[in-house]
């Protein structure tokens, strides 16, 4: 999903760029006329790219390309909720690619002026990516936590030990006091999670797993699993990005509530996330 703003004399033009793909696999992008028309007179270009798949990228590399072409002199900035590659921020076994480096230098190499991303999966991103601005997931998490549900007060958990920081920081930033750490053990070589531990200590009052990203749902399938044993309190989920590869029906039978501020999924109706990302609602 690609966006366009241009500034022009103060004022923001948004429009939705035209994008081909064709037989062979190659992709196309189209700047829509009308920001064509205004190009000579933009202060600024920025792309919003909530990038999903590989085609996603190309695109990104030949819509930046498309605007610099129309106008050499403005700055082009990139707005990217979520990175992609992110995730392989280490190399696990020998032989593998560092893809997060591979990943960063390729967003580098366009030389934007400035590249947003939201709550990166941890500091490596952030330190490889040049001219970067982090948000992180507070104000999501915070919209998350009006709901009525929490009223009387609310358990964050942090699902692993890699969320383990980013949960604290949150609780301390909402004045959230009750905060939990789940432990979980996963096989390197197959990514499969072979036990998830949880305290026992769980208060009586509903529990917020906090978390980045949700891809197929594993990790909170099991923390929901382990931590039924622990509470019979609802179990609510927050994911700033709601991949759900595998779909929400498991989720929702496991959880009271799903939070999410980017849902891939755009679902809909009552089985849906609830969307906490005050963007995806202008």
């Amino acid at each position: 999903m690609f966006t366009i703003t241009a500034v022009v004399e103060g004022k923001r033009q948004r429009d939705t760029p035209a994008a081909f793909v064709f037989p062979g696999g190659e992709s196309q992008v189209t700047v829509p006329p009308a920001l064509r028309a205004q190009a000579d007179a933009s202060s600024e270009f920025r792309i919003h790219a909530l990038l999903k798949s590989a085609n996603d990228v190309m695109q990104l590399l030949m819509l930046t390309d498309a605007l610099r072409r129309l106008n050499p002199a403005v700055p082009v900035h990139l707005d990217m909720p979520y990175v992609p590659y992110a995730r392989q921020d280490r190399v696990c076994n020998p032989g593998e690619a560092l893809g997060a480096a591979v990943f960063c230098k390729l967003i580098n190499d366009q030389q934007y002026a400035t590249v947003t991303v939201v709550e990166p999966h941890s500091d490596v991103t952030p330190a490889l990516l040049q001219r970067v601005r982090v948000i992180d997931a507070t104000a999501f998490v915070q919209r998350a936590l009006s709901a009525p549900a929490f009223a009387n007060g609310v358990t964050l958990m942090a699902p692993d030990a890699g969320a383990r920081k980013r949960v604290q920081a949150l609780a301390k930033q909402l004045g959230v006091t009750d905060v939990r750490y789940a432990e979980k053990v996963r096989d390197t070589q197959t990514g499969r999670i072979t036990e998830t531990r949880v305290p026992d200590d769980i208060p009586e009052q509903p529990v917020l797993v906090v978390d980045d990203i949700c891809d197929g749902g594993r990790t909170f399938l099991e923390l929901a699993a382990a931590l039924r044993d622990k509470t019979r309190q609802p179990i609510y989920l927050y994911v700033t990005h709601g991949i759900f590869s595998h779909g929400l029906t498991e989720l929702n039978a496991r959880y009271a509530g799903i939070f999410t501020a980017y849902d891939w999924t755009e679902s809909a109706g009552l089985d849906a996330p609830v969307r906490v990302n005050p963007a995806l609602a202008n």
